[in-house]
C-alpha cells in the first residue's frame, strides 16, 4: 500500500481519494472510520450551544448522570450518554478507562503505573486521569493498535 499526502495552504477542505483494485477488509475498515466518525460535536457551554471538533476532545466523563466533554482548557456538557460516545468514537483514538470516563489517547503525555494495578495518565494539558484495573487490558490493546 502506498500513502501519498499533499499539504498546502491552498486546500480549504480535506479530500481523501482511494485508488485500489479491490476493497479488502483492511481498506473497508479505513473507509468505515472515515465515513462514520463524526468530525464535529454539538455541546453546551453556559446554556449556549457550541460546535467543537472531535479531535480537540481530551476526555469525556460522566458525573452525577451528566456528561462532560473536556478539551485543553474548556469543559462542556453534552446530552449524549457515555455509552453513546463510546459507540461513536470506538473506531478512533478513544478508549474507556473507567466506568465513568473515556479518554482520547492522542493527548497522553505520560503513563505511570500505580501500586494497585491502576495506571495514571498525564495529559498534554497536565491533567491526570486514572485508568482502573478493569480497563487496563483494553487500554493497552488500544494504545498498541494506534
Amino acid at each position: 500500500m502506498k500513502l501519498k499526502i499533499e499539504q498546502s495552504d491552498e486546500f480549504d477542505e480535506i479530500e481523501v481519494t482511494i485508488r485500489c483494485k479491490t476493497i479488502d477488509s483492511r481498506l473497508q475498515k479505513a473507509i468505515d472510520i472515515l465515513q462514520n466518525t463524526p468530525k464535529t460535536l454539538t455541546v453546551q457551554n453556559n446554556g449556549a450551544l457550541k460546535i467543537i471538533k472531535t479531535g480537540l476532545i481530551y476526555y469525556i466523563e460522566s458525573v452525577d448522570e451528566k456528561t462532560f466533554v473536556y478539551c485543553e482548557s474548556e469543559v462542556y456538557s453534552s446530552e449524549l450518554k457515555l455509552y453513546e460516545f463510546e459507540e461513536l468514537f470506538s473506531s478512533i483514538s478513544f478508549v474507556r478507562i473507567s466506568k465513568a470516563c473515556i479518554l482520547n489517547i492522542d493527548y497522553i503525555d505520560s503513563i505511570r503505573v500505580l501500586l494497585n494495578g491502576k495506571l495514571e495518565a498525564t495529559l498534554m494539558n497536565s491533567e491526570k486521569v486514572i485508568i482502573t484495573r478493569h480497563y487496563v487490558p483494553m487500554f493497552r490493546k488500544k494504545l498498541n493498535s494506534m
